[in-house]
């Protein structure tokens, strides 16, 4: 099964900016006003303290704050340019220019977003305008636009995380999804999964990812250079650290990062988790870290705190993913270097110790609170490797995110298989997932795979954990991931070359029987002989006959039953993923297609009606009535991974004369060959058999 195709995630942060002198004392700051239960969001502006984008004018002059190296503050001087009005809607955006001999030499640099930047008043008070968030890409001077603080500080900063985030102990019910552009769901309007961003037709069609732009780190989405675009002032993107992640896993997994709006950076841990630098607060101008992932594999956004009041936090100046409310965790870094590079210099760095949980994650930044994290998703994966080491267990915990978390939890799964050595080049991999979810259901995925890589193979969970929590019914967040793997140097599959069918002409009750020539990998060609017994009371008529693989079985049942695909709630939702997650590629399919004499009420199906009666049940106007071919459907399972099909007529009759010969006018898979000189037996080509 090939189902992950996921889209996938980038955010790159490029700052420009010059460290000079040690980190400065605020002049006349005022002490933290008090905070209030349940305050307006417009409270946590003092103008003492902040000052308004009105007050702003071009050649005012003052600082900004960020980490270079470590946990160290550092300061860089800024003067104003000008004031960008109405850059986005009804909001405006300071143009400022660092000054500093270290920034001249690297220029911006990634990891800066959300550094505090505070403007000298005419009284001689420093005060803080707003957060270091935009910039151009491949600029020779230090020029970049800061976010007021004045938006920031409208953001929500309460405990308020989102009710389908939470653990199941606060949550015991999933909450209907809180992003507007999921669809709501009506009266008796049917989800079909097919037509929807869930499950795509070619959920099996193919086992490479789709082509994604392989940029290098940039502003996120700006032209590089010479492909004739004009550069535009833009928010920075965010660096995401990568540790324990083998370099052909991270050459694999960077273009699906990127396409979801992330720039993965092979960095290290670092300090990660204690160390000296455990101790480290979250202040304007330290390190802000998001740990999407811990473990055996860690992946951690690197930005920068822009304020800090009471136990509530805004940093980034920028959407993380402008998600709205989210339950992430969040902590404090360090950095371990700065890597100038022509296009766009970056940082490296990690977490240090998780310190709270971002709750809001807006257009303007993002905003949570210092205390408890919140719960994260406990990941465990065995694997038995044909490297010749010992059976090995890992162990990681990752976010709760509808976007992030399938993308996380298949670089665990990767970083998993990949960990005492790559993939052989031709290998079987048997695996089993167990994908437990919020609302106590659980989805075991079971299969046989051939020649996969480390990323393909969680590609169907991947599928199972974006329909739960991106559908228009409920947000079901995923709880827990188990799952042994177990790889072997061979590969363990056949082409279905050719198809013989003796008889052309049968009874109702008669066996249809036929012989399946197949070719194993490196090896020579077999016999498999197949049976399928036709229905008693099929009436007289032509009738098709098709033997495929799993892939072949899967687009057929789209698109002759629909209804298996469709989804009236939640409970459909899961039914459908746990129809899909039984299809295995080891076996061969037998399917007999009847009249369109069908016709299915949501997920129940009525099979057999007389056309009269369906035709009443058609005509009723329901949303959820879906007409639908009968079929008969026979399973063998095989050993190995089968590939191609092939399809043939065939006639039932009451007779009791039953003629013997050629098919009339038989489809097939590709194009058949001529049957042998003498022989009037049935006889197709498979999908992999030369014209």
């Amino acid at each position: 099964m090939r189902w992950f195709r996921s889209p996938p995630f980038v955010l790159v942060f490029l700052v420009a900016c010059f460290p000079l002198g040690d980190p400065p004392v605020q002049a006349d700051t005022p002490p933290t006003p008090e905070l209030k239960s349940n305050v307006n969001r417009t409270d946590f502006f003092d103008p003492t303290r902040h000052m308004l984008v009105s007050e702003v004018t071009p050649g005012m002059t003052g600082y900004g704050l960020t980490v270079f190296h470590g946990s160290k503050i550092e300061r860089f001087d800024v003067v104003v340019l000008s004031v960008l009005h109405n850059f986005n809607a009804k909001s405006d955006v300071v143009l400022i220019r660092c000054k500093g001999d270290y920034l001249e030499h690297t220029g911006s640099i990634a990891g800066m977003s959300g550094s505090p930047i505070y403007l000298r008043d005419p009284a001689g008070h420093d005060r803080m305008i707003g957060a270091f968030a935009y910039g151009w890409p491949l600029t020779k001077d230090p020029v970049a636009g800061v976010q007021p603080i004045e938006y920031m500080l409208r953001l929500p900063a309460g405990k308020h995380s989102p009710a389908h985030l939470k653990s199941p102990s606060t949550a015991p019910a999933p909450c209907l999804p809180a992003q507007a552009e999921l669809p709501a769901h009506k009266g008796d309007v049917s989800w079909s999964l097919k037509g929807a961003n869930l499950l795509p037709i070619a959920w099996r069609s193919s086992r490479s990812a789709p082509a994604l732009d392989r940029r290098g780190l940039n502003v996120a989405g700006a032209p590089l250079a010479g492909n004739g675009q004009a550069p535009r002032l833009q928010p920075l993107a965010t660096p995401l650290m990568t540790a324990g992640m083998s370099p052909k896993l991270f050459e694999e997994l960077a273009p699906r990062f990127r396409a979801a709006g992330l720039s993965p950076l092979e960095a290290g841990v670092g300090g990660s988790g204690a160390g000296a630098n455990a101790g480290v607060k979250l202040e304007p101008g330290s390190v802000l870290a998001v740990p999407l992932l811990t473990g055996d594999l860690e992946m951690t956004a690197i930005g920068t705190v822009t304020e800090v009041i009471g136990d509530h936090v805004w940093g980034f100046g920028h959407p993380f993913n402008n998600e709205g409310l989210i339950a992430l965790p969040m902590g404090s870094g360090e950095i371990n270097g700065i890597i100038a590079n022509l296009n766009t210099s970056f940082k490296l760095g990690s977490l240090t110790e998780t310190r709270g949980t971002l709750t809001t994650d807006g257009s303007v930044g993002v905003a949570g609170n210092v205390g408890a994290g919140p719960s994260t998703i406990p990941i465990e994966i065995s694997v038995e490797s044909a490297d010749g080491f010992a059976d090995r267990t890992y162990h990681f915990q990752a976010s709760r995110h509808p976007k992030f978390t399938p993308m996380i939890a298949a670089a665990a799964f990767g970083a998993a298989i990949s960990g005492g050595s790559e993939m052989p080049q031709f290998n079987t991999v048997d695996y089993t997932v167990r994908l437990s979810f919020a609302n106590g259901q659980t989805v075991t995925l079971a299969n046989r795979t051939v020649d996969a890589s480390s990323t393909d193979l969680f590609g169907d969970a991947g599928v199972v954990i974006q329909a739960a929590s991106d559908n228009p019914f409920q947000r079901v967040m995923l709880n827990k991931i188990t799952g042994t793997v177990k790889v072997r140097p061979i590969s363990e599959s056949a082409q279905i070359i050719d198809v013989n069918l003796p008889k052309s002409h049968y009874h109702p009750g008669d066996k249809v029987k036929a012989f399946v020539t197949y070719q194993p990998f490196h090896a020579a060609d077999l016999i498999l002989p197949v049976e399928l017994e036709l229905p008693h009371d099929l009436p007289n008529g032509p009738y098709q006959i098709v033997i495929s693989d799993a892939q072949r079985y899967f687009t057929d049942e789209q698109q002759y039953k629909p209804f298996r695909f469709m989804a009236d709630n939640i409970g459909d939702v899961f039914a459908v993923l746990k129809d899909a997650a039984a299809i295995r590629e080891n076996a061969i399919y037998l399917r007999l297609l009847r009249q369109p004499d069908g016709v299915a009420i949501g997920r129940t199906a009525l099979s057999h009606l007389p056309s009269s009666r369906r035709e009443i049940l058609l005509a009723s106007g329901a949303s959820n009535t879906t007409p639908f071919v009968s079929s008969s459907v026979k399973i063998i399972p095989t050993e190995l991974v089968m590939a191609g099909s092939a399809e043939f007529e065939i006639d039932v009759e009451t007779s009791s004369k039953v003629t013997q010969g050629a098919l009339r006018g038989p489809k097939i898979e590709p194009p058949a060959g001529p049957p042998a000189k003498g022989d009037d037996s049935k006889k197709s080509q498979g999908a992999g058999e030369a014209p």
